[in-house]
């Protein structure tokens, strides 16, 4: 869930991650891997295998394990210094993709959250989450 939802969120390439969990997994098959990752951790088939992007945050991936109990970085913050990756990069990815995803009915509510937000607010969001972005580059 957290590697699969990183690659969707940050928007990587889907034949580059579908290609890395083949040869990272000695147990991975084709035929189980590329329809788990292609719908349900990418989105990459339309809906087909999922009705709605199992994009999240990190104050979500916190809540579902202990994924962030040894982590630098802050859930609670989504921009600056120590915040969580994965949140700015959570709202880039809806607005980035905000269009596609108003089609979806399961996505009301998080998208009437964000369009809700002060345009000063989305901005800065939008801008670290670019910045985070922009920093994958250098790994």
């Amino acid at each position: 869930m957290v590697i699969g939802n990183f690659a969707l969120i940050a928007g990587l390439d889907v034949k580059s991650v579908c290609d890395w969990y083949l040869a990272v997994y000695a147990d991975a098959y084709e035929w189980v891997e590329l329809p788990n990752t292609l719908g349900m951790a990418l989105f990459a088939d339309g809906g087909i295998m999922a009705s709605k992007p199992y994009a999240a945050s990190g104050k979500y991936i916190q809540k579902q394990g202990d994924h962030c109990g040894s982590c630098r970085y802050d859930p609670k913050k989504v921009t600056g210094e120590n915040a969580c990756p994965y949140n700015s990069l959570y709202w880039h990815f809806i607005a980035r993709h905000s269009e596609r995803l108003g089609k979806n009915p399961r996505m009301g509510l998080i998208l009437g959250g964000w369009r809700k937000r002060a345009d000063t607010d989305k901005a800065a969001v939008l801008e670290w989450g670019e910045h985070v972005l922009n920093q994958l580059d250098r790994l």
